[in-house]
């Protein structure tokens, strides 16, 4: 698998190796709880992008026991009320697949420039996600999309 800044990792899970911090994922992890982390979306260029991980090798919530649920939940409202402070973000559509072999959340924006190509649909959140995958790896955006995991590391310490 690569990244956004065309890292190449070699790993049976890669969720597992960011969990035990054997691979640092582009931005750095955003935070970290007892169970989970939270990132910058690995292989999409898009600010604010989020991926809440469980740090357990599991694929879905009904693995979890209920104070991890209770702590993910928590995750989620805070990384959503962080995302309020990117100003030019409309809404953000969660996201929660048993398909991967990793559990994980994603909280995904949506932009204005969106709304010009893409249809405010789940079934077109691929799509831009192939958009800004093949548009948007560029160092411009790239700084963007790390500044802003700064931005929100240092806003969700507290």
């Amino acid at each position: 698998m690569k990244d956004f800044m065309n890292n190449e990792w070699k790993s049976e899970c890669i969720a597992c190796e960011i969990g035990k911090g054997n691979i640092i994922p582009p931005g750095g992890i955003i935070k970290k709880t007892e169970n989970f982390f939270i990132q910058q979306d690995l292989e999409t260029p898009l600010k604010g992008f989020l991926v809440i991980v469980s740090k357990k090798h599991l694929k879905s919530i009904a693995q979890l026991t209920l104070d991890e649920v209770t702590e993910l939940t928590n995750l989620i409202y805070k990384s959503r009320l962080a995302l309020n402070e990117i100003s030019d973000i409309n809404e953000v559509v969660i996201i929660q697949e048993e398909r991967s072999s990793h559990f994980h959340v994603w909280l995904f924006p949506r932009y204005n420039w969106m709304n010009e190509s893409f249809e405010n649909s789940l079934t077109d959140i691929r799509k831009i996600m192939k958009y800004a995958n093949l548009n948007m790896k560029n160092e411009k955006n790239i700084k963007e999309v790390l500044s802003t995991a700064d931005f929100l590391r240092n806003l969700m310490q507290s």
